[in-house]
């Protein structure tokens, strides 16, 4: 059996379509989907009325991803168990190739991210770049360090034996989770074929302040975990020097990955690329507040993964 969990908070734009997604799936074993929904919005009231198979967990107060995930985590009964995200609209086909994946020995399987609508606006577009560049459908299966949270399925066993998602680095727990796993000798395998589409933020505000939010947490990643940039993280001088560099380091590598793999996402918009930069920018104040902040996570020598 798979258990399928959603976080969500203020979903009722795109809700019913995520779960119209996952009840029409050509899996033809039993699977569950569980909501865990802090939306004060009409979200939970959507669900009720015409979703009714659907296990809605509703909370009073709002909650992050990687809680959310926690509370579903403890209600699931399946052996796998696969995550979305509210905002994500899953192909006919995801369960029935996430079944198929993990026949093999690999505890953790994910796959490709889409962006949703090619009439997505340039901040929509922006923050596509900015976040999935890893996992578009045009890179090659294999194994990775990383995949994101909302296009990923665990072998139930695995939060036995690693326990849950750190909710003190959202919105990147899943990739201090999925690090730790890694660094306990785990195989990540990354299969394009498992997509999903992803609605992101619309609104300039949002793509800035959620790219201020990222590059802050980022940084808070680096100090505790060993992946590529944690040694300037841990050098607050070296730090000051190459801060202006960062950016264009990641403007670059995203444009190369991009043109490589999927060059009509630049040449039918170019546009796009000035708004990206804008965000680095927006990333790079994040990034420096995530290094000289009062804010520090005090552990350097575990990753450690609580409620």
């Amino acid at each position: 059996m798979i258990s399928v969990i959603i976080p969500s908070y203020n979903s009722e734009t795109t809700i019913e379509k995520c779960l119209d997604s996952l009840q029409n799936q050509s899996y033809q074993d039993k699977y569950e989907i569980i909501l865990v929904d802090s939306s004060q919005d009409r979200t939970a009231k959507t669900v009720s009325e015409y979703f009714p198979n659907v296990k809605l967990i509703h909370l009073d107060e709002k909650t992050d991803p990687g809680s959310a995930r926690n509370i579903g985590i403890r209600e699931a009964r399946g052996d796998l168990i696969a995550f979305i995200d509210s905002d994500c609209v899953a192909g006919q086909d995801w369960l029935e190739r996430i079944a198929v994946a993990h026949q093999s020995s690999y505890k953790v399987v994910g796959g490709s991210v889409s962006q949703h609508s090619d009439r997505d606006g340039l901040a929509a577009r922006a923050g596509y770049i900015s976040e999935f560049r890893e996992f578009i459908p045009q890179r090659p299966k294999g194994e990775v360090t990383h995949i994101a949270a909302c296009n990923i399925s665990y072998k139930r066993r695995t939060f036995d034996e690693y326990g849950l998602f750190n909710r003190e680095y959202y919105p990147q727990e899943d990739l201090i989770y999925n690090t730790n796993l890694v660094t306990g000798g785990e195989k990540i395998l990354f299969d394009p074929e498992i997509g999903v589409h992803h609605h992101t933020r619309s609104t300039m505000k949002d793509f800035l302040q959620h790219q201020k939010m990222i590059g802050m947490i980022t940084a808070r990643v680096l100090k505790v975990a060993p992946l590529e940039g944690s040694s300037i993280v841990r050098r607050p001088t070296l730090a000051l020097f190459l801060l202006p560099v960062l950016p264009l380091v990641k403007f670059f590598r995203t444009l190369r990955v991009f043109l490589k793999f999927q060059p009509e996402t630049i040449v039918k918009h170019p546009l796009v690329l000035p708004v990206f930069a804008v965000g680095l920018i927006f990333w790079a104040f994040g990034f420096a507040r995530g290094i000289y902040g009062a804010n520090e996570v005090k552990d350097k020598t575990r990753i450690e993964h609580s409620a």
